[in-house]
């Protein structure tokens, strides 16, 4: 009141009034175009950032788009909401109160009054402090400055936030205020997104029809009498005029239901759509179709929908439902190895590697839980690099790789400089192979001793040893299963190895282009290499042999197809498509060649050696080593 009264006393100069008067001025107009500007200014903002993210789409081939769905589908509906609303007109929320600032006059006053209210009780506590035992610390400091300040603003109240509301709701000035700023703005962003290249990018469709299909969802959501929120749910599309039968991607789906399943629409229900951030999932409800027949028209669904099906659940809402999960975006064109993996990282892992990425993370193999794997692809499909990256981190995890390469040590002969073992004939490889099965049986007899099997782990944590993982790696398999005398006995000691190693810790890491009937041997070893890391293959009967389906050469492209891998036996659902990392043979051969092996001169079983004539033709002494 006192400060009311100021203007009518004669004795106080003109200027101090007029300070007083700009001071306490929360003038009507001055707030309204303060409010103005920051909303247009913003509304700028986010048109621009939606113009940038077309343009950027529009120059970039489809399948090479690296923007996230979650920012197209925003920039999307910013422009879509402009179309619809002709106006910058956002709820209030505390974002835009801080935006405002200091600019708002009744703002800069709260910042002074707190200013001077920690003033004055900071010399307050300073003057009870000297008069008397008060304690002069933060506490009583804060708790002061607290009353203080309610005590101050009491006095004209918190008027900001109804005056920003008020305006913020006064469409005329709002539509005023887009045609004057954002028209043409907005005109440049509608002819990006109804350019004829921009409607051929399933990213764009993806978010058109994902903001449609909120749009629908927010109409159908309502409040009764009793205020309780009630959602419609999706009904038959034969239920009536009122029922909701607008899905993403609706189209596409009803061309599927034709031609593959031959269903009319109208003779099954709307699906259940759900969002799941990198993924969006229906949940069919069509009890005519068996879900044998989704599995097998896995290849169909992508494309007619376009995108690629992450995985297909059965039952996945109820008995009979059938869920189709779908990735928003295309994998990564490529993945670096050194930006993927931190092989300092990778010596804390105990039990798995990184084997690839898909749209939803990092895919990972457990080598405890599924001991041994086959990584197959024909030529340019990536399956020396895939070898790569798991065998790079299985050293740093200071397990035993030795490794059989069948083609005279040219890609795996240098790692005899770090001190690991390798195999180039096939009658070393035999020895090897055997050594394994020696090995296999040693660690059965001290397991069964120490009554701890079927777990090495245990036995090393029990006894203090340090009996490691070993991983037989074969680099070209089909070269091994080539028809030569020592076949049939290498051959049983590779079943063996299959059938027992997983307790003993002595794991199969295949590699083949050529998957056959004889190179994988029988059924039974093949159900028991159960992680499998399949490559672009060239006939269906290499992929039949590989994974079981034709999976490998009808689904992934065949032009293109580097580094895509069909997985299973790992934490990813089966058979789901991923993105291995990229490592080029320099860069493997200097990564490996920098990590000794911590495990040299280890026996295998009874300490078997190679025999003279292999050790002449490699030209190293196995003896130190086996």
């Amino acid at each position: 009141m006192m400060f009311k009264r100021l203007r009518h006393l004669n004795f106080v100069p003109l200027w101090l009034k007029k300070v007083h008067s700009w001071f306490n001025y929360e003038g009507y107009e001055r707030l309204r175009k303060r409010v103005i500007a920051i909303w247009s200014q913003a509304a700028i903002d986010d048109l621009q950032n939606a113009v940038a993210v077309l343009v950027n789409i529009s120059q970039t081939p489809s399948f090479e788009v690296s923007i996230p769905q979650q920012k197209i589908d925003q920039a999307v509906r910013l422009i879509l909401r402009y179309e619809t609303i002709k106006s910058p007109y956002r709820p209030l929320n505390f974002r835009l109160a801080l935006r405002l600032g200091l600019h708002a006059p009744a703002i800069r006053k709260r910042f002074l009054w707190l200013l001077g209210s920690a003033v004055g009780a900071s010399f307050t506590i300073i003057i009870l402090h000297w008069i008397s035992w008060f304690p002069f610390d933060w506490f009583p400091i804060s708790l002061l400055t607290v009353a203080f300040f309610i005590i101050v603003c009491t006095f004209k109240g918190y008027k900001l936030f109804p005056i920003i509301r008020a305006f913020a709701t006064e469409h005329e000035a709002s539509e005023h205020l887009f045609y004057a700023s954002l028209a043409d703005l907005h005109k440049q962003a509608k002819a990006l997104l109804s350019s004829k290249r921009i409607k051929t990018m399933n990213q764009i469709q993806t978010a058109i029809h994902s903001v449609g299909f909120q749009q629908r969802q927010a109409e159908s959501i309502y409040f009764d009498k009793s205020n309780e929120l009630v959602v419609n749910e999706p009904k038959s599309a034969a239920a009536g005029n009122n029922a909701i039968t607008y899905y993403p991607m609706k189209k596409a789906w009803e061309r599927f239901f034709n031609e593959v399943f031959r269903l009319k629409e109208g003779t099954y229900d709307v699906p259940l759509h759900r969002d799941l951030g990198t993924t969006e999932i229906y949940v069919w409800d069509i009890p005519s179709i068996a879900f044998s027949r989704w599995e097998e028209n896995l290849t169909r669904i992508e494309a007619y929908l376009k995108k690629v099906v992450f995985s297909v659940y059965r039952d996945f809402d109820g008995i009979g439902t059938v869920g189709v999960e779908i990735a928003k975006q295309p994998l990564p064109k490529e993945i670096i190895f050194q930006h993927m993996i931190d092989l300092h990282a990778a010596t804390q892992a105990s039990e798995s590697v990184i084997v690839g990425v898909n749209c939803k993370g990092t895919v990972a193999w457990n080598y405890r839980k599924i001991p041994h794997g086959l990584v197959a692809g024909t030529t340019g499909a990536g399956k020396s690099t895939a070898l790569y990256s798991i065998i790079l981190q299985l050293q740093r995890q200071a397990h035993l790789p030795v490794f059989i390469d069948l083609k005279g040590g040219v890609s795996f002969g240098f790692v005899e400089d770090v001190g690991y073992p390798v195999a180039t004939t096939k009658e070393a490889a035999l020895q090897l192979v055997k050594g394994a099965v020696q090995e296999v049986e040693r660690r059965e007899k001290l397991l069964k001793e120490w009554g701890v099997s079927p777990d090495i782990t245990v036995y090393n944590e029990m006894t203090g040893s340090n009996l490691p993982e070993i991983f037989i790696v074969f680099d070209e398999f089909a070269q091994f299963t080539d028809k030569w005398q020592g076949l049939d006995e290498g051959m049983a000691c590779i079943k063996t190895i299959a059938a027992k190693g997983r307790s003993n810790g002595v794991h199969l890491l295949i590699a083949t282009q050529r998957p056959s009937q004889e190179s994988l041997g029988s059924t039974d070893f093949r159900s028991n290499i159960s992680f499998r890391c399949i490559g672009r293959m060239d006939s269906q009967a290499s992929s039949q042999i590989a994974l079981g389906n034709s999976a490998a050469f009808e689904r992934l492209p065949s032009t293109d197809y580097s580094g895509l891998f069909i997985v299973r036996g790992t934490d990813a659902p089966m058979d789901s498509l991923m993105k291995i990392p990229y490592v080029n043979d320099i860069d493997f051969r200097r990564l490996f060649l920098g990590y000794r092996n911590p495990h040299e001169g280890y026996a295998f079983g009874s300490g078997i050696q190679l025999n003279k004539s292999d050790q002449q033709e490699v030209g190293r002494n196995y003896n130190d080593i086996f």
